[in-house]
């Protein structure tokens, strides 16, 4: 398994002349890869980051999540439907122009929206003809797509391990799998660690995140035997820390109800939460 660092902590527009200071401070610190929000990046910032990670040695993964007022696959107007492809390809090549080949996100519906109902099979339908068709295009230019449960706070279509994989398995498609968030677990399941290896063999990244989504390790979202957990259950992939401070993401503030800081400060946080990976793998060899 490998290490990631999400740039969520910092922003969710990396900038070049802005936070390549940042990147450098993730390969330091030891990470493996940077996970970079790529949807409102600029093209010219993509290729730089690129090429620095390129230089750094650093492996790189990409996130996004859908505006509900620009795309939605479950939305009732045909039109945001629709859009979900065009955005959902668009990141693919933004993914792909960042040298990653992985895109992970809540692609299921727009965040945040609620309809203040249950699922819907008319949704569930929805949801597999558009994502299937977004996903069939994610294939063609060589992008692996990893599905997010949310929490049923912020997402009403899926919230488990296990509905995921369902989806999954209906949808088909081999570039399509799970990703797996602590934070989300924490809440939806009985246990994270059975749910997350459960999830295999579809299980196609993982996101380390704390019940306060700060620093890993602090709160009590990563239960002691989630590491050897997925060793065992096969788990090749990325460990990626996803947290939040504050501010520095106000497209998603309203939706996941960022209202505080994290306890560290961004650069001890991020230090911190490798330590804590890195000692439960330490630990597995």
């Amino acid at each position: 398994m490998k290490i990631g660092m999400n740039l969520f902590l910092w922003t969710d527009c990396p900038r070049f002349d802005e936070h390549e200071k940042i990147v450098r401070y993730i390969k330091e610190t030891g990470f493996d890869a940077a996970e970079f929000p790529v949807a409102m990046m600029d093209m010219e910032d993509i290729h730089r980051f690129s090429k620095l990670c390129d230089e750094l040695g650093l492996e790189r993964t990409a996130v996004c999540t859908m505006n509900p007022a620009e795309c939605d696959p479950i939305s009732e107007d045909p039109a945001l439907r629709e859009a979900s492809i065009t955005y959902l390809s668009d990141w693919c090549d933004r993914t792909i122009a960042l040298g990653a080949h992985l895109l992970s996100g809540p692609f299921f519906q727009g965040l945040g929206r609620m309809s203040g109902k249950r699922r819907t099979q008319q949704e569930w339908d929805w949801a597999l003809d558009v994502l299937g068709r977004a996903f069939r295009i994610a294939a063609d230019k060589g992008v692996d797509i990893a599905l997010e449960p949310l929490n049923r706070f912020e997402m009403y279509f899926v919230n488990t391990i296990a509905d995921t994989r369902r989806f999954v398995e209906e949808l088909g498609l081999p570039n399509v799998g799970i990703l797996g968030d602590t934070n989300h677990g924490n809440i939806e399941e009985y246990d994270v660690a059975k749910a997350y290896a459960s999830a295999m063999p579809y299980l196609k990244h993982v996101h380390v995140s704390e019940s306060t989504r700060g620093t890993p390790g602090a709160g009590h979202a990563v239960p002691e035997n989630f590491f050897s957990s997925l060793a065992d259950a096969g788990y090749e992939g990325y460990l990626t820390i996803e947290a939040f401070t504050g501010g520095t993401t106000p497209s998603m503030i309203p939706a996941l109800h960022l209202w505080n800081d994290s306890e560290d400060p961004a650069d001890i946080l991020c230090k911190k939460g490798y330590r804590f990976i890195r000692s439960h793998l330490d630990a597995l060899a």
